[in-house]
């Protein structure tokens, strides 16, 4: 198993993660999963340095009731 982080705010991230995705829906053995453990100790490390800007708490909780 390969874990890859990708930026899905740039145009290589993005382009990259649609690539994925297709591929996922045509072969078995690519499987696109989001490791929210990790996500969330970025954005509690964040949130205590005061990075974060709204949107992106307002994204994150919406992140949050979708996995829910």
């Amino acid at each position: 198993m390969i874990t890859i982080e990708i930026n899905e705010r740039t145009k290589a991230g993005k382009a990259l993660l649609q690539a994925a995705r297709i591929m996922a829906q045509k072969n078995e053995g690519i499987e696109i999963t989001k490791e929210n453990s990790v996500l969330i100790t970025k954005i509690k490390h964040n949130h205590n340095k005061g990075i974060l800007s709204e949107k992106e708490k307002a994204d994150f909780l919406e992140e949050l009731r979708n996995e829910l």
